[in-house]
């Protein structure tokens, strides 16, 4: 059982207590890797393709999953392509079955050398780890001075309205449906991004409909409530079952990743769901 709490300097928004190891593992089994997965590896591609440096070097994918995003990387020799993930069953997949080189645990726990990647991307992942500062504090010490940490992460007051609202209205406690554990707000993100020794080069707010629809002032879908309400135990999935890759015509991935790109707005919006941040790691004394 958990509380909803909030900073009251900087709006962040976290459970209380944060859930232990062993929770999270619960969450993260095997049943969590369902749906079409195979869309990542497209989306892989063309983050490769629009946004990486052409000169290459080395790439790592923080909670890269099945490791589909990270093989669309890969595929580009000039990249030495690394991944990290908590889910056992999910490295091995990705080790195993795409062949490649993904280490299972805690990023800080993983070895990786001081300043040794070029570029780290983090989507979607700051917001479920129980230390976001730790985790920013272990990307920038193994990237190089001027590398690049991709950085995508949910508008917290945002992200967190339709879990309050539930709160509020059923007046039971508050249960994150996509398992987030902290809820930043734009202040706390430049602070986080200060204090790990990283500069914003770029900021881009995207999820305009949906975090409007969120936020109330957007009809709402039918059945808002459901994902928010308590949950039956699923049951136990022994391993990893993928839906038969669907057949898409060409240049379908390009077009849905350029479509998702002309629908963001530059700079942190208050009403968007979530944010896409690329930071720069700053020189340390002595480098």
């Amino acid at each position: 059982m958990y509380a909803l709490v909030a900073c009251s300097g900087c709006g962040t928004r976290m459970l209380d207590p944060l859930p232990t190891g062993e929770e999270l593992a619960r969450f993260y089994a095997p049943r969590y890797y369902g749906g079409d997965w195979y869309k990542q590896r497209g989306k892989g591609r063309m983050f490769r393709r629009v946004l990486l440096p052409k000169v290459g070097g080395c790439f790592l994918d923080v909670g890269c999953s099945l490791g589909f995003f990270l093989l669309g990387v890969a595929e580009d020799r000039r990249w030495r392509a690394f991944g990290s993930e908590i889910s056992p069953e999910a490295a091995a997949f990705a080790r195993d079955r795409l062949g490649l080189d993904v280490r299972c645990g805690e990023l800080a726990d993983l070895g990786y050398p001081d300043r040794f990647f070029d570029y780290v991307h983090v989507s979607n992942v700051l917001e479920h780890v129980r230390d976001p500062r730790g985790l920013l504090g272990e990307c920038r010490r193994i990237l190089k001075p001027g590398g690049t940490l991709y950085l995508s992460v949910p508008n917290g007051p945002v992200d967190s309205a339709g879990l309050v609202r539930y709160h509020c209205r059923e007046g039971l406690p508050p249960r994150s449906k996509d398992g987030h554990l902290f809820f930043f707000s734009r202040d706390a993100l430049r602070v986080l991004f200060r204090a790990c020794g990283f500069a914003v080069v770029e900021t881009h707010t995207y999820g305009i409909r949906r975090g409007l629809r969120a936020l109330g002032l957007y009809p709402r879908k039918p059945g808002w409530k459901n994902p928010y309400r308590p949950q039956a135990p699923s049951p136990a999935t022994p391993e990893i079952r993928l839906p038969a890759a669907p057949g898409r015509l060409p240049g379908y991935d390009a077009y849905r990743f350029r479509q998702a790109r002309l629908k963001r707005l530059p700079g942190l919006r208050a009403f968007g769901l979530d944010f896409e941040i690329i930071l720069r790691a700053e020189e340390g004394p002595g480098e």
